[in-house]
């Protein structure tokens, strides 16, 4: 068995390398350089950004405004549907215009309006009969003043109207 102060009193299997001296030798190593302490981290420190109230004004503003233009766009699409809609029909009721005058004309007879209208006492108009108007006068037109308003109303009635159309158009 190994001696017992030779070891470290607390029974680890250490050596004492400094046993019978009575103070343990100061090593020096000539050749380290000095410690340098290591450079802090910085926190950064961010500057809280604050929102203007005109820039959330103006943000506003160009919403409503798209908000406008998308609207007035749904209504023009309307419109030229519905102008669309119209111009066919027109065209429809113009063909059955023509049919339906072909078929007055052919139903007029006129020897039989003629010995119709003699046997009712009725013959072609005299000199005496016929009067002649003179309209060779000048012509009139009054125009109405439009009631004028200014920017502000009208801009007011746009969003009143585009409001009504987008209720409408939801509902």
């Amino acid at each position: 068995m190994a001696r017992k102060d030779y070891y470290d009193y607390d029974g680890s299997a250490a050596y004492n390398l400094y046993f019978n001296r009575t103070e343990a030798p100061e090593i020096q190593h000539p050749g380290l350089p000095e410690e340098r302490p290591l450079p802090q981290k910085r926190q950064r420190v961010k500057a809280k950004t604050a929102v203007a109230p005109v820039a959330v004004l103006g943000l506003m503003v160009v919403a409503c405004m798209l908000i406008l233009v998308v609207f007035g766009y749904v209504q023009l699409y309307e419109a030229t549907d519905r102008v669309s809609d119209l111009q066919n029909e027109l065209s429809a009721l113009q063909k059955e215009q023509v049919v339906l005058e072909s078929l007055y004309e052919g139903g007029i007879d006129l020897d039989y309006i003629e010995e119709r209208a003699s046997e009712l006492g009725l013959g072609v108009p005299t000199r005496e009969q016929t009067v002649y108007l003179n309209l060779s006068g000048s012509d009139r037109a009054e125009i109405y003043a439009v009631e004028k308003t200014n920017l502000f109303q009208r801009i007011l009635q746009a969003i009143k109207s585009s409001a009504s159309g987008l209720v409408e158009y939801l509902s």
